[in-house]
């Protein structure tokens, strides 16, 4: 089967479950990390449980897995007694890092640091190492209106108009050149990712790298059926 990590309120998720119903898709959100069936034993990979959808399964049985999450929000716990909340999302969030982190099928993404996809970084980090595997980078501009920079508020960041490259696995996908598509997989290999979208823009005739993102909308059919292909390849 495959698993999709993720929550029942995320459209997105939920949608991706329906289209990989004939491939045995199935939810993993956090009023399974509730239930009963859980065993986690990474010295015994045979005996180690999982609560999908309500159905306790093999960990074996399991052919991928496609994260939809960062970690667990607590707001999410409806049915966590109010006071419990925080401590049990930091708890189910830990689980899944873990159990996510050991599985022998493929994942996309494993766990970085304390996010349970990939790298959670800032538009500002994926610059920085953008430029350190050799990109040209479009410098990062920031929306401020005039009420927020008075008060101090939250600032928005406003990418250029872009093109789209999306990573899976060893393939590069999208209306992009060859030099592109090779500082995309570049930048997918230095953030220890196989599921990547990266951003191009343009300046002076030069391709100039925009942004990133580890867990990126999988809207693009080309993109969801190969990310489903990885995950089968196994």
């Amino acid at each position: 089967m495959l698993v999709v990590v993720g929550s029942r309120h995320d459209p997105g998720a939920c949608e991706i479950v329906q289209q990989w119903e004939r491939w045995g898709a199935a939810l993993l959100s956090c009023e399974d990390l509730s239930a009963f069936g859980w065993r986690y034993s990474p010295s015994d990979r045979a005996a180690s449980r999982a609560v999908v959808s309500g159905q306790i399964v093999p960990d074996i049985a399991i052919r991928g897995v496609l994260v939809r999450r960062r970690w667990v929000l607590q707001q999410e716990l409806t049915h966590i007694a109010p006071a419990d909340r925080e401590f049990v999302a930091a708890e189910m969030s830990a689980v899944l890092l873990a159990w996510l982190s050991q599985l022998p099928c493929r994942v996309l993404n494993r766990p970085r640091g304390t996010s349970l996809c990939g790298p959670n970084w800032r538009p500002q980090q994926w610059a920085h190492m953008a430029a350190n595997v050799g990109f040209q980078v479009e410098p990062i501009r920031w929306q401020v209106p005039g009420r927020a920079k008075a008060k101090g508020e939250e600032i928005s960041y406003r990418a250029p108009q872009s093109v789209e490259a999306g990573v899976v696995g060893d393939r590069c996908l999208g209306d992009v050149n060859d030099d592109q598509a090779a500082n995309a997989m570049k930048l997918a290999a230095a953030a220890g990712v196989a599921l990547l979208a990266v951003w191009f823009g343009h300046a002076n005739g030069r391709s100039r790298f925009v942004a990133a993102n580890a867990m990126p909308d999988l809207k693009n059919s080309r993109v969801a059926d190969a990310v489903r292909e990885y995950l089968l390849a196994n």
